[in-house]
């Protein structure tokens, strides 16, 4: 993209505990020094983000930039899908998982901008539930308490946010009856877990599906069956190393799609953020989204 082009850049300030604010100042210090112009849409409320995407996407902007984290990037690729308009990421929320995942720069607004001005664009594949998207977890259980709990600490910043979190909704961790059809298969019985991966990275960097891909048409979905409190807690260390799948109570299943029954409702998360329950039918929409990555 030249230089003279203006950037569009979609900015959540309460991204990361309030770090979109903070960065900010980052932001336009790069722009200044790079040379480039920044038009700057920010966001008053949840879902707003998705309109400000959408209505760029309308308006013909060739590049939509959003600056925050995987709940803002998940918003933005809702107003996003289906237009031609390309996906710029300015990663600074708290766990920046999708960014991590396709190995662009963490929490450095300037790094990010050269990325976007210089990078190259990539094709990725998007799950698709109840007519929302996701571009890297859909999770139910365990892992949609862990982020709600995540978006309620404020005293913490980063990775470590999601780690407090997942102990503290170690307390409310109970195994649920799922019933799962996946490509003519079916697995039915107790889960503490469910995530259904498009990134190998989730929860601030734990490498839950290790060999997962964004352009390989497939989920990676990790299941993890009765399992005491304790037994987790003492493996969670191995999932940022992505050794926790040799465990007998986690399993990994890839798909291109997937139904999810429950006996109860049960709250889901998309990309972080809660959104919907249960029944779910998951499909994998390939190619669905343009990206801007690293040369």
């Amino acid at each position: 993209m030249p230089a003279a082009d203006p950037i569009r850049v979609i900015l959540n300030p309460a991204a990361g505990h309030g770090a979109g604010w903070r960065r900010l100042k980052d932001l336009e210090e790069a722009s200044r020094k790079l040379g480039i112009e920044i038009i700057l849409d920010i966001t008053r409320r949840p879902g707003h983000a998705s309109e400000l995407a959408s209505r760029a996407a309308r308006q013909g902007v060739k590049v939509v930039g959003v600056m925050g984290g995987d709940g803002t990037v998940g918003e933005v690729i809702n107003g996003l899908v289906s237009s031609k308009t390309i996906l710029g990421i300015i990663g600074i929320g708290t766990g920046n998982d999708v960014a991590r995942s396709l190995g662009l720069p963490l929490n450095n607004p300037r790094r990010s901008l050269e990325v976007l001005l210089e990078g190259r664009v990539k094709n990725i594949d998007l799950g698709e539930a109840g007519g929302r998207y996701f571009v890297s977890v859909l999770g139910i259980g365990f892992p949609a308490e862990v982020a709600a709990e995540a978006n309620r600490i404020s005293r913490f910043k980063g990775s470590i946010v999601f780690f407090l979190a997942m102990y503290k909704s170690l307390l409310r961790m109970k195994p649920v009856w799922l019933e799962l059809k996946y490509d003519g298969n079916e697995i039915e019985g107790y889960f503490t877990s469910l995530v259904v991966q498009n990134t190998p990275f989730t929860g601030g960097g734990l490498l839950i599906a290790p060999e997962a891909k964004l352009d390989d048409g497939l989920f990676d979905v990790v299941t993890v069956g009765e399992i005491r409190k304790i037994d987790l807690m003492i493996n969670l260390p191995k999932l940022y190393r992505g050794n926790h799948l040799k465990h007998p109570r986690f399993s990994l299943v890839r798909c291109k799609s997937l139904e999810v029954r429950s006996q109860e409702k049960l709250p889901t998360m998309f990309d972080g953020d809660a959104f919907g329950s249960t029944p779910l039918e998951i499909k994998m929409r390939k190619q669905a989204l343009r990206v801007i990555v690293e040369q």
